[in-house]
This record gives structure tokens, sequence and C-alpha cells, in this order.
């Protein structure tokens, strides 16, 4: 999406420690998988620059969004979208190859993001013919973000599953992200289940956990699992990415009514169009639209 805006551009990290883990115990009752986040929930809050009131929310659902990807779909690009009432929505965008980027389109003057009566939430998934596999459910009002992609996992995927995400944000810096899933695979037995259940239980609030943990991907599985033996499937990074270029740019302007493009032309001769996603701002000469007004 881009629009004719031209806000600060944050830059975009070249590097992450970001990372998930996916792992599966030896008895096949649980799936479980594990990220951390904080890199990439950087980048995002900073391409959005959202207020403090949002931002915590957004790195939730963002994060969610990643786990949920990995979990059922690792290999597909998967959206979260998350409207509100009142408030506007929230988009996470996760990508197959671990780019992963947000969108905060919020109402006038809307300073905080919070679950109304009516707010939903949907889980885009872009298969591999091209088609894209949609689900809504309704997001619990009042409650968490997690708490709503709970009830997508129960309701549309009908996956049992426990969801936690967090970070901590001070003064507009990102000390620590991530989170985990664990879900209850068919057929596990009652024993298994009792003790997961009574663990996650008395498990302090996820972001004090997490840094407990050293902010550690791995060291969270351990303790996830303890006294489970598990059998890791895969590890796989994690950052903060767009998928525009200057070439889906000038594809984006070829849509244009060649009349109304001409025009352009006659009074610019130079369009500059930015990212809503990243805020990059590209400029398309005249060389580039003219030649979008040659016979194809």
């Amino acid at each position: 999406m881009m629009s004719s805006n031209e806000p600060p551009t944050p830059g975009r990290p070249a590097e992450s420690g970001d990372h998930v883990l996916r792992a599966i115990t030896d008895d096949d009752n649980f799936r479980v998988i594990t990220a951390r986040t904080t890199d990439t929930i950087s980048g995002v809050l900073a391409s959005q620059a959202v207020s403090p009131e949002v931002a915590l929310p957004f790195a939730e659902l963002v994060t969610g969004t990643v786990l949920i990807r990995e979990t059922m779909s690792p290999a597909h690009r998967v959206q979260g979208l998350l409207k509100s009432p009142g408030r506007g929505s929230l988009v996470a965008d996760a990508h197959p190859e671990g780019l992963t980027r947000g969108l905060a389109q919020l109402a006038d003057g809307c300073e905080d993001f919070e679950l109304r009566p009516g707010s939903i939430l949907q889980m885009m998934r872009s298969m591999a013919n091209g088609r894209i596999h949609r689900s809504v459910v309704e997001a619990p009002s009042g409650g968490a973000v997690t708490a709503a992609l709970m009830t997508y996992m129960q309701e549309s995927e009908q996956i049992v599953s426990v969801i936690a995400a967090g970070a901590r944000i001070e003064e507009g810096v990102v000390r620590s992200a991530g989170g985990y899933v664990v879900q209850l695979l068919p057929g596990a037995s009652r024993g298994p289940l009792m003790v997961m259940t009574e663990r996650l239980e008395a498990f302090p609030p996820f972001v004090e956990l997490f840094e407990g943990l050293d902010s550690s991907p791995r060291r969270l599985l351990d303790e996830l699992l303890y006294g489970m033996p598990y059998a890791q499937l895969d590890e796989s990074p994690l950052r903060f990415g767009c998928t525009c270029s200057h070439q889906t740019v000038v594809a984006s302007l070829a849509t244009v009514r060649r009349d109304e493009l001409a025009q352009m032309i006659e009074e610019d001769g130079v369009i500059e169009l930015t990212c809503d996603y990243c805020r990059t701002t590209y400029r398309v000469g005249r060389t580039h639209l003219e030649g979008l007004l040659e016979p194809s």
C-alpha cells in the first residue's frame, strides 16, 4: 500500500538476533514454538511511530502472527488483521523466510488501541496455488491480543493452544519481545496435559519469565518442556523488513489511468511515493513515467 505522504524514514536493520524454535515432545502430546522478536518489533514500531499505548498490543499481534505462521503454515505468508470499532486496525505481515512487517491504520486522533465490542481478528494465509485462505473470529471485548489469538486457534483451526506474547518497551525502546505457543496434539493423554496446565498457570507474567531466561527462545523452550523429552524440529531467523521496491512502485503506477498519469507527468515530472509499511520514499522520474504511456 502506498501513499503520497512523506514521513521520516527510520531505516531498516541489516541484522537481527531474532529467531524461532519449533519442537515436539517425544510422546507426541505437545507441539511448542518459542520466539525472540525484539529486533523485529523494534523495526515495526520505528516504522509506524505509534504511541506507547498502541505499541504493546501492536507488538503482541506481530509476535502472535509469527507464532501462528510457524505453527500452522511455516512455508506460507500469514497476515493478521485486528480491527476495533472506533479505534482502527493493526496489521502484522509474516513471510516464510522470516521477513516481518506491520501496519497501523488508526482512527483520526486515536492514541490507544483496545478491543471493543464488535472487534474482529482476521487471519489470511497465502497458499502455494496463489489463493488466499481467510478466517475471521470475534475478538473478546476488553481482552488481550493473545486471547484473540487463542480464540482463533480454537474456533478456526480447532486446536487447543496456549499463546503468550509480550514486550517490554521503555521510553520508546524495545528492551525485549517474544512469545510462545503450546499446542495439545490429537490423542494427548490426560496426565501430561494436567502437568502442562499446572506449569503454565504457575509461570510469572510472560515478559518477567522471558527476561529471567535472558530472552532466549532456547531457554524458554527448555523451561516449558522441563522434564519432558522433546525433539527440535526446526530453527529459523526473523527480521523486520519490507517487500517494497522501486520496481513494485513503478508497477503500481501502471494501474493508473493513462490520462491521469499524463497529467501527473505534465504537472510534476517526478512522483514521490512512500511505503506505508517501512516509510521508504521512492522517486519515479519522467523517463519511467513516460515509459508507462508507451503502447505495450
